[in-house]
């Protein structure tokens, strides 16, 4: 990694870095086209520093998984820790059934859906024991309604039932859970929410993993922040009418792609992006060389005192060739068809199959075909491809199609890039030790009447939303720089009556928008406000020596459900910093200071 903390970093030892645990068999087996082209903190506007004349040394970061750990805070404060898998209590649902005779049953059954899937299902009724038998039939959402109804009042058997792109899906379900029945009114609310520790997966794929082994729709999963797939975090996730056994009964899968949940509860309000007051971080740098510990001391003081640039850290950006901010960009202009291209062509450094699947795209923009041959876990590129197949050309339908929670990253990732940019030149031209006349800072507004939405998703207070205000020559002494605010472009966002609103018109002019339409590039996006700087709270540290390169320093909730000792300073060869710090909204990955 690097220092972490001052701009020698960019000198660092690559050759000691070492990505976040990888199974090396696995590896092994995964051709490449090519390798992945390095994603430079520079060209997305991450290059200044808060005090650029601090010494620089040389560290190890992310050497194994448990070296970096992130847990979510909660609008009240409270730290999300995943503590149990035990489910919550629920009662069984009592049915009164009219169980009616085969005969009769099959004639209901060939109604909805035909004669010749009456047939299917019978012999698949008559063999429970074949647990792993799967039956799928094309039908109507109404008709896969009335085939619910007709099982739950007329059949004793005990299926699992299931609408999926188009098709009715049925498997033999769990006797532990097929009875279980959730009074929302009782529970308090109508979403179960769940403690989410995943490992080596970002937040969006493991929404979209989740989906696949549960059958949950990801645009009915909630989280309030995006999570690096370098890290091991913790965060809730909330699912709409959701019962826990669906959860629990894919624990088993879950867990092979390094998801666990727990902590089930139920809630009355689903979970948005923004639904949160912070990360606690808990990070360990191993192999501190070319700085003493006086001298490194000193710089973690600074990071505590002075804070740090709030920049939007790389898992904002994605890690491919293609950055999750140029699909945004060709989205608000309307682009659908470069849109599309963007996520779905040839991408440099991708596994074969990916690369199989994109180039048949290109070449013959056949997408039943393409749709084949991509791997399930492509949630965006199958979305998109299956619009099409139904609508050709019809690139505007195709990205409309796309999950909302999806949609939205690519939007707020270009808002992330241009906030960047911003505090870059902010820096570059005035510093980052006062406000200027003309900066923004949010004071205390009007209580707003009906300001929460209409739906049930989303927890923050927006009648206590504080509101913009531009500083002038009266006021600028009377506000730090920690208040000082810059505007994620949005069609309601307040600009700074300064230089750098002239910055913000430049840099969306140069991407083909701008401020002037901002109701038309920005239409679903009202805009937001972030710190430029910022400082960690109840930040603490300490030096530990060990013997072993590859060792486990930390532990992870996984490993304290589990009641594993945790590693213990001995007399070593290496020096290693466990730091901890919270709480700290949008915090990035990188501390610039």
């Amino acid at each position: 990694m690097g220092n972490l903390l001052s701009r020698s970093s960019s000198d660092s030892n690559k050759g000691s870095k070492r990505c976040l645990d990888v199974d090396e068999g696995t590896r092994s087996k995964r051709a490449r086209v090519e390798e992945r082209p390095l994603v430079k903190e520079a060209g997305l506007g991450i290059v200044a520093f808060v005090n650029p004349n601090l010494k620089g040394f040389h560290s190890i970061l992310k050497y194994r998984a448990e070296d970096f750990i992130v847990h979510e805070v909660e609008l009240d404060g409270k730290i999300v820790y995943l503590t149990s898998y035990d489910p919550p209590a629920v009662t069984k649902k009592v049915i009164q059934k009219e169980i009616l005779a085969p005969a009769e049953f099959d004639a209901k059954v060939a109604h909805l859906l035909g004669d010749s899937f009456a047939k299917e299902f019978r012999a698949f009724l008559e063999k429970p024991e074949d647990v792993e038998a799967t039956l799928t039939v094309d039908t109507t959402k109404e008709a896969r309604l009335e085939f619910y109804e007709l099982m739950e009042k007329h059949s004793d058997a005990k299926l699992y039932s299931r609408g999926k792109d188009g098709q009715l899906v049925i498997k033999w379900s769990s006797p532990q859970y097929y009875d279980e029945f959730v009074d929302w009114k009782a529970v308090g609310g109508n979403y179960l929410q769940a403690a989410m520790f995943k490992n080596g997966v970002d937040t969006m794929n493991a929404v979209n993993i989740i989906s696949r082994k549960t059958g949950i729709q990801a645009k009915n999963i909630g989280f309030a922040g995006t999570k690096d797939a370098r890290a091991i975090t913790t965060q809730y996730i909330t699912l709409k009418a959701v019962k826990p056994g669906r959860l629990v009964l894919a624990k088993e899968e879950l867990n092979k792609s390094g998801i666990y949940l727990g902590n089930y509860s139920f809630a009355p309000r689903g979970l948005t992006l923004g639904d949160l007051k912070g990360n606690h971080f808990t990070i360990v740098l191993r192999d501190i060389k070319g700085i003493t510990i006086p001298e490194l001391n000193a710089s973690l003081k600074s990071l505590k005192e002075h804070g740090f640039l709030n920049y939007f850290g790389m898992q904002r950006f994605g890690t491919s060739s293609v950055l999750t901010h140029e699909i945004g960009c060709a989205i608000m202009k309307k682009n659908y068809e470069e849109a599309v291209g963007l996520i779905l062509n040839p991408r440099a450094g991708e596994r074969e199959e990916w690369a199989t699947a994109r180039e048949h795209w290109q070449e013959t923009k056949n997408a039943d075909e393409a749709l084949k041959l991509f791997p399930k876990r492509g949630l965006s590129e199958r979305k998109l491809l299956l619009s099409l197949s139904k609508s050709p050309d019809n690139f505007k339908k195709a990205i409309k199609s796309l999950p909302k929670n999806m949609a939205s990253l690519y939007s707020h990732a270009y808002q992330s890039y241009i906030w960047n940019k911003i505090v870059t030149e902010r820096v570059r031209l005035f510093g980052a030790d006062k406000p200027l006349v003309g900066d923004i800072v949010l004071v205390e507004g009007k209580k707003m009447k009906h300001a929460r939405p209409v739906n049930d998703v989303g927890r923050r207070d927006f009648e206590e939303r504080k509101v913009p205000k531009i500083l002038t020559e009266k006021d600028v002494n009377d506000y730090s720089v920690f208040d000082v605010v810059y505007p994620l472009p949005g069609k309601q966002s307040v600009y700074p009556n300064n230089e750098i609103k002239e910055i913000y018109a430049k840099l969306l002019n140069h991407d083909g928008l701008s401020i002037e339409k901002s109701s038309e590039y920005f239409e679903n996006l009202k805009g937001d406000y972030r710190c430029m700087l910022t400082k960690p709270s109840d930040m603490d540290w300490a030096f530990y020596h060990y013997n072993d390169p590859t060792a486990k320093l930390c532990n992870t909730d996984i490993e304290n459900i589990e009641r594993q000792p945790s590693p213990e300073d001995i007399e070593g060869e290496y020096i290693y910093i466990y730091i901890y710090y919270y709480p700290i909204r949008y915090v990035n990955l990188t501390f610039y200071f």
